[in-house]
This record gives structure tokens, C-alpha cells and sequence, in this order.
């Protein structure tokens, strides 16, 4: 029966992605034929309102993070949102032999490199090579800010990727992890730099030009985009942090400075819809593939935190508690049980989250924390995230949730195997203590991030690989046969097929040029070196 339920999950994928190249190759059908138009549309009422130059961007758009279930699985869901904590196959698949317990499957990764490569980086390169990079620039500057939200996502899974020279042969050269976060921060710039030269020229251009194709809530304004493009600056200048602090700080306090600055309270979370209801509705109710983590169930738990059943619902266990699965949890090959366990809450939700508001506010003072400019302090900052976050979920009572020194981390217990049971690994509290070390505020700031992060698993196991937060269990049961050491953690995706078979000498070349001669899950990301 299971079996069944990933082969079913396999072929929504795969049609999923096969809609996704029908409709990239419809539309490039389409830039081949600008003059083809029924309602005789001439060429000239289409650059007015530049309908030929964004019709590829909605498809671009939802790409970054499908909306469509079987891809949203791919791409997210059976690899960093079960090793970030967020949440846990309720059964155990392929005999537990699966990615949470380390026993990768490759046809479980291709998805993270091909949703993204066909939807984005395809449709990029076909804009560009359609000169629309001159002709409808600042469309083209929306669609580059959306190929550096996927192409750090994908740096952030593999390592190097080809980037800078991606469309332009078959196999090109990859790009080291430096190389392509350094063309992110070029590409960024340039992109706001235009679309502020758009809004200074006529403020009601993205209105004629973007909204109709704006699948975000901010319905095509560029104000709005610009402070996106600036708040992704500001998260991959605290990602690299730690490996080359001076050009983070300096790509840091560009962005928070810019006369634009970053999201606020006032634009929201940066998010995308299909109009359909939120992937993860089928995924955790309807295909029951996933569930809740232990790890959101202790920490939450322990914080008293209201956001926990807004988060996951309750089991249908004795006592209907809400109650999560431990990543690579020890499994009996038939504990069908598991599927009682708590499946996870996005009733009513139709939006995918690409940038929660809160993130700014944390970004911002972590960068505090460091001693960079970012307009306040680290703690106006931290409790401003939490603020926004319980506003967004429509919670109350935050300023006893702020001010909750005594809470921390509870025990976790699996009613079904004592082997996965677990001990607090930390005893952080939620209250702002200006006495701390710098490490435990680090840490203090990290463990709110990951909670408002969800469920954006791969922004939240790229914090915890670059921070070591929140403290996570490592797997009970572990596949890796010796490639991840016991009590320790995967760091990386190994390519998939889906780019070695059309890239194998290049992926050569880059595992021995930046990985050390080690394409293999324990091989860390360049900026990982904590």
C-alpha cells in the first residue's frame, strides 16, 4: 500500500512538471510569434503594456516553490522540511530505508534541481535570448530577482551549480558556491536599481506593466519588489556571514540602507498563489505523505507557544494531544500506527510563503547582534519578528509570550517506540535577556526564525547547518552507511540524476574543484563552516 501511495505521489510529480514544460514551451511558442494574436493586438499596443514580455513570469513565479502538490513534495517536503524539524513521513517507507533516515532516494531529489531549472532558469535564459532584458527591462528585473530566490535555493541543497553560463550549452561549467552568491548580490543591485529607475519615471508603470501577472499579494507593485529584492539581499549577507564577514556586512547594510529598505509590517509576507488551496492540505491530509516533527511538537510545546495548533492539528491518539514524529524515527516496517499522529494545519491557507515578514525583523537583528547598522537593536528587532508573526497567525497574548523567561524545551515521548524518545537539548527561554552571551541571544534569535519560518523548510535547514539552531536530535536510525557519523547531521543533497545525466563531466570537474573529490551528504556547503 505504500509502495502504491509514492508511486502515486511519483506520477503527480511528474505530470505536475510536465505541466509546468507544456506551459514553458506554449509560451515560447508564443515569443516566437509575437504578431500571432486573435484579437489583432498589434505589436505595438504589446509593448505598451508589455503583455509579450511577461507572460513567462507567473510560470517563473511558481516555480520557486510550486504550489502544485506533487512538485511541492518534491522539491521541499521529503528532504529539508524533515531535516529542519518541520516534519516526518508518518510511515516507513521503502522498509525506513528513506531520506530521514539517510537512506537517500535519489527519485525523491530530482525534483529540488528540476522544478526549478524547468520552470525559472529555462525561462529566464528564453527572456534574455529574446533581448528582453533591453526591450521590457524591468519585467526582466522581476524575472532575474526570481532566479536568485531559486538559483541561493539550490546553492544552499547541492553546492555549486551552473549558473553564470546556464542555458548556454549543454554542460556548462558549474559555478562555486562563492562565485554564484556573488553574482546574487550583482543581479540583486541591478534588479532594484531598475525597477526604482521605472518607479522614478512613471509610478503607475507596474500597474500597466507587472500586476496582471503578479501572482504575489503585491498585486505588481515594484515599491514592493524592490524591498523584496533587498530583504533576499540582506538573508544571503547573513548567510555567508560567517565565511566572509566583511562582504556580508557591506551587502547588509546596502540593503537595510537603501532608500527603499526591506519589508516591514506595512508590505507583509511575500507570498504566491495559483488560487488553489495550499499544497500541503493534500499532502498531509488527503496522501497523509507527511506529518508533524517532534522537534516543532517539543520546542512549541515547551514555549507554551500558541502557535502550535495553528501549526498541526491534534492526534487522533488517547487524549487527542498534538504530537509529532522524530526525524529518521525508528520504525517497525509495518507501524501503520504513525498515521494517527498529528497531520499538519493549512486549512484555509492559500498563499506559499516565500518571505516571511518576521524574517526581516530577525535578519535585521541578528546583523544588530553582529554589530552591523541595521537601524535598532538586536532585541527592538527579535521582539518585532515575534510580534508580526502572532499577528499573521491572528494570535494574542504576546506580551506574556515575550516576557516567559522560565519556559523552554519539553522531553519528547513516542507512544509507540520508546527508542525514539528524547531530553531537552537546550534550555533557551523566548524572554530577551540583555546579560546573555552573544551566543545564547544568536541562539534566541535562530529558534524565533525557525518557528516563523514555516514551513519553509529549506530557508530553515539552511539556517540550522549555518547556526547549529535550533539544537535538533540527530536520527535514532541511521542508513548513511558511514557517511554521516552517528549523532550527526546530513549537510548537503548529493546530485540527482536529474543533473548528472545531462551534466556529468562538469559535475565531475566541480565535485573535484569545490567539494573536495566528495559528492556525498556529508560534504558541507561552502558558507558552512561552523
Amino acid at each position: 500500500m505504500k509502495d502504491f501511495l509514492k508511486f502515486k505521489v511519483s506520477c503527480k510529480f511528474f505530470l505536475s512538471l510536465l505541466l509546468i514544460l507544456l506551459l514553458s514551451a506554449s509560451c515560447k511558442k508564443d515569443v516566437d510569434n509575437l504578431n500571432y494574436d486573435q484579437k489583432l493586438i498589434t505589436d505595438k499596443q504589446l509593448e505598451q503594456d508589455a503583455n509579450a514580455g511577461g507572460f513567462l513570469l507567473p510560470t517563473m513565479q511558481l516555480s520557486i516553490i510550486s504550489p502544485s502538490e506533487g512538485l511541492y513534495e518534491g522539491q521541499i517536503i521529503l528532504h529539508c522540511m524533515d531535516f529542519c524539524g518541520y516534519v516526518r513521513e508518518p510511515y516507513p517507507d521503502l522498509n525506513n530505508v528513506n531520506n530521514s533516515t539517510y537512506g537517500m532516494v535519489d527519485s525523491w531529489n530530482n525534483g529540488v534541481w528540476s522544478v526549478p531549472a524547468s520552470g525559472v532558469l529555462d525561462n529566464w535564459v528564453a527572456m534574455k535570448k529574446k533581448g528582453y532584458n533591453t526591450k521590457y527591462s524591468d519585467l526582466f528585473a522581476m524575472a532575474t530577482i526570481f532566479k536568485v530566490f531559486s538559483g541561493h535555493r539550490l546553492v544552499d541543497v547541492f553546492g555549486p551549480i551552473p549558473y553564470s553560463l546556464y542555458g548556454t550549452a549543454s554542460d556548462v561549467a558549474f559555478d562555486s558556491g562563492k562565485a554564484a552568491y556573488d553574482l546574487f548580490f550583482t543581479e540583486l543591485k541591478a534588479a532594484a536599481d531598475t525597477l526604482k529607475r521605472y518607479e522614478g519615471e512613471n509610478a503607475t508603470a507596474d500597474q500597466v506593466r507587472y500586476a496582471k501577472f503578479d501572482k504575489s499579494k503585491y498585486a505588481g507593485d515594484y515599491a514592493k519588489w524592490i524591498k523584496v529584492a533587498n530583504t533576499l539581499r540582506l538573508r544571503l549577507a547573513i548567510r555567508i556571514s560567517n565565511v566572509d564577514p566583511v562582504k556580508a556586512q557591506t551587502e547588509a547594510e546596502a540593503a537595510v540602507n537603501d532608500s527603499y529598505g526591506v519589508i516591514t509590517s506595512s508590505e507583509g509576507s511575500c507570498e504566491v498563489t495559483s488560487g488553489n488551496l495550499h499544497p500541503l492540505v493534500a499532502i498531509t491530509e488527503s496522501w497523509r505523505d507527511t506529518g508533524l516533527n517532534a522537534a516543532l511538537e517539543s520546542i512549541l510545546s515547551g514555549f507554551n507557544d500558541p502557535r502550535l495548533p495553528v501549526y498541526a492539528k491534534p492526534s487522533s491518539l488517547e487524549g487527542d494531544s498534538i504530537k509529532g514524529i522524530r526525524s529518521g524515527a525508528a520504525m517497525d516496517v509495518n507501524a501503520s500506527q504513525y498515521l494517527n499522529f498529528s497531520v499538519l494545519n493549512f486549512d484555509g491557507v492559500y498563499y506559499v510563503k516565500l518571505i516571511d515578514v518576521s524574517e526581516s525583523y530577525f535578519l535585521r537583528a541578528e546583523g544588530a547582534l553582529k554589530g552591523w547598522n541595521m537601524g535598532g537593536t538586536a532585541k527592538d528587532f527579535y521582539e518585532e519578528g515575534i510580534r508580526l508573526n502572532f499577528t499573521e497567525h491572528g494570535l494574542t497574548g504576546i506580551e506574556s509570550y515575550l516576557n516567559d523567561a522560565t519556559s523552554t524545551q519539553k522531553s519528547y515521548v513516542d507512544p509507540l517506540n520508546p527508542v525514539n524518545n528524547a531530553t531537552p537539548l537546550s534550555s533557551i527561554t523566548v524572554k530577551w535577556d540583555e546579560n546573555a552571551t552573544t551566543e545564547q541571544k544568536l541562539e534566541r534569535i535562530i529558534v524565533q526564525k525557525w518557528i516563523a519560518l514555516y514551513p519553509d523548510g529549506g530557508e530553515a535547514w539552511a539556517e540550522f547547518r549555518r547556526t547549529g539552531y535550533p539544537k535538533l536530535w540527530p536520527v535514532v536510525v541511521n542508513y548513511s552507511n558511514g557517511i554521516v557519523p552517528d549523532g550527526q547531521f546530513i549537510k548537503r543533497l548529493a546530485y540527482p540524476t536529474a543533473i548528472t545525466n545531462s551534466s556529468s563531466s562538469a559535475v565531475k570537474v566541480a565535485v573535484d574543484t569545490y567539494l573536495n573529490g566528495n559528492d556525498n551528504i556529508y560534504q558541507p556547503i561552502w558558507w558552512d563552516v561552523n
